[in-house]
């Protein structure tokens, strides 16, 4: 029945004039224009300014994901537990599944380094520079809110959905540093004991 459906060109191609999915346009959107807002105050604030933001994006994402990630640890902790071989099996299925998604959102990520990236050269500049006009400040901030503004577009021509688009790159922070703690306390804790020795 499916090799049917499958074949029948008239079938594929009386679906594809009679059924229009409706997709509502993803740039004027209150998500993307909240990212845009960020990246905008981003792009003007100073360095200091700059992290407290960041900061504050990453509370959010811990608020969030926090609990997710508590539920979900404790759950792989009990099957690993009960049932050790599933450990290995489990560590190697999430490995595939978190480099299929690295490889599919390649896109994604280059926004995100953009995001980032941008307004920490603008502050870097400004320091180094020092006394740099005003117009030249917003200049910077109006050119580079535009770029992010074509990425975006860029992005939901490729079915990106501006929601998860900014989700995605406001978590950014929160998955560095969660990515980066457990190397941080197995540091600490060598460091430790080479000191007791």
């Amino acid at each position: 029945m499916n090799n049917f459906f499958e074949r029948s060109d008239f079938l594929k191609s009386t679906i594809q004039k009679n059924v229009t999915v409706q997709k509502k346009t993803q740039g004027n959107t209150v998500w993307h224009w909240l990212l845009l807002i960020l990246f905008g105050l981003l792009a003007y604030g100073t360095m200091t300014q700059q992290i407290f933001l960041i900061a504050l994006f990453m509370a959010i994402a811990a608020i969030v994901k926090g609990p997710l990630m508590i539920l979900w640890g404790t759950i792989y902790s009990v099957l690993v537990a009960f049932f050790p071989p599933l450990g290995i099996a489990l560590s190697v299925l999430f490995f595939l599944l978190n480099l299929g998604t690295v490889v599919k959102s390649w896109r994604i990520s280059l926004t995100s380094a953009y995001f980032y990236l941008v307004p920490l050269i603008g502050s870097i500049g400004r320091t180094i520079l020092k006394n740099e006009p005003d117009y030249a400040v917003m200049l910077f901030v109006i050119i580079s809110v535009l770029g992010l503004h074509f990425l975006l577009h860029w992005l939901y021509k490729n079915n990106s959905l501006s929601r998860t688009l900014a989700w995605s790159i406001v978590s950014v922070p929160y998955a560095l540093l969660v990515m980066l703690l457990p190397t941080r306390f197995k540091r600490i804790k060598t460091a430790k004991k080479t000191i007791r020795r």
